[in-house]
């Protein structure tokens, strides 16, 4: 028997979920740290798998694979990155700073929008899979600006900023 409609709980159980963790964890010592996108991909899968909504399961379909090609992507786009803020330093000095730290902060967000994006395309409930439209640059311009006012504020408008910012992830 179903539960009432709208009833969320959590099935699984702490032993194998501490097993796991366990296993990954000597796995990532001994690959220095590379499993991590299999343990990734582990922990979700138990996490969904055993998370119910009116009676369903989720079901996440993402790929360890899929994780490693994400993160050779950001550090190819990473590294250069931070050499020609390295090399702009040599000349400008704080200015290079202060260029470096806003560059950063945006693909950081862009990065926080991609990853949910991610996340919620491989993940599937009642056989439906979800979806996130719209644009990450978009976000990321639009969580900068409402961080910008959050600090000139001194945090006043943070709970508004915060609920723009879901507002934008939710449509």
């Amino acid at each position: 028997v179903a539960p009432a409609g709208g009833f969320v709980r959590f099935r699984g159980e702490p032993r194998p979920f501490w097993r796991l963790l366990a296993h990954g964890a000597v796995l990532l010592m001994l690959t220095l740290g590379i499993y991590r996108f299999w343990l990734t991909t582990d922990i979700r899968r138990f996490l969904w798998s055993n998370t119910e909504l009116a009676g369903e399961s989720f079901e996440y379909t993402g790929t360890a694979r899929e994780l490693l090609l994400g993160f050779l992507i950001a550090i190819a786009i990473l590294l250069p990155l931070y050499a020609g803020f390295f090399l702009i330093a040599l000349g400008l000095g704080e200015l290079s700073s202060l260029l470096a730290l806003l560059v950063l902060t945006v693909l950081g967000h862009y990065a926080v929008y991609r990853a949910r994006r991610y996340r919620l395309t491989r993940t599937v409930y009642r056989g439906v899979r979800f979806h996130q439209s719209g644009s990450a640059w978009r976000y990321a311009i639009c969580a900068v600006l409402w961080w910008t006012l959050i600090l000139s504020t001194l945090g006043l408008v943070y709970p508004f900023a915060q609920s723009r910012l879901e507002r934008f992830k939710m449509r």
